[in-house]
């Protein structure tokens, strides 16, 4: 296991999502807000950058390859330092079930694709302390 790199200075958010497009189209968003955006393309890659990072919130598409958002909720949850940190749910479906199950999985909040570049700001900003 890595040695975790010291605070950047500015919050750190996890940006886990398969759709490449989606991911840059995030991260720029975020950035306009002084956000510092690390990325990985599904759960397994997410769950190595944790090993090493220090995150302060994490957006997980729900549906993606090799290990989805649903399991890598569970997995991130199961960490005692990753307990308390934010996770917003990013689905493209906006069935109550499905927002349900992201809920009781262990996420704070959900987007439902697509979503306004304020929405994601909003719930962003919700989560994470004054800085």
């Amino acid at each position: 296991m890595n040695t975790p790199l010291p605070d950047r200075g500015q919050p750190t958010i996890l940006v886990v999502e398969n759709e490449v497009s989606n991911r840059i189209l995030i991260e720029r968003v975020l950035s306009t807000r002084g956000y510092y955006c690390l990325s990985a393309s599904n759960g397994k890659e997410a769950l190595e950058i944790l090993d090493r990072e220090r995150v302060d919130l994490i957006l997980t598409d729900l549906s993606m390859p090799v290990l989805d958002g649903y399991r890598t909720t569970q997995l991130i949850r199961a960490r005692p330092a990753l307990a308390n940190v934010p996770i917003v749910a990013v689905t493209a479906y906006a069935l109550n079930d499905e927002n349900e199950a992201a809920l009781q999985i262990g996420c704070n909040e959900y987007l439902t694709k697509p979503f306004k570049p304020r929405q994601l700001l909003e719930v962003v900003d919700r989560l994470l302390p004054q800085r």
